[in-house]
């Protein structure tokens, strides 16, 4: 192969890389915001049992609390590992 070839395959090779590292990030951006918007929905959902507005009767409230404490102790993390990461 000559010198010019094997530049052209180099560059093919790479070019495949760059779009195969672009469609996995993408994906990861996606994953991201699907999480976000879940536990953001999380939140919505438990906060009529957390603030009283909602009474249950089968026992379920802690878990309700629970889960919000949870959802909203992640939201904290996400946008904590996004601030360190942006500087």
């Amino acid at each position: 192969m000559s010198s010019t070839s094997n530049t052209n395959h180099l560059i093919k090779q790479l070019d495949r890389e760059v779009d195969s590292l672009r469609t996995t990030l993408a994906f990861q951006v996606i994953l991201l915001d699907n999480i976000v918007e879940w536990l953001e929905g999380e939140l919505e959902h438990n906060e009529p049992v957390i603030n009283g507005d909602e009474v249950l009767t089968d026992g379920t409230h802690d878990i309700h609390v629970g889960r919000s404490e949870c959802a909203d102790s992640l939201l904290s993390m996400i946008n904590k590992w996004e601030r360190s990461n942006n500087g």
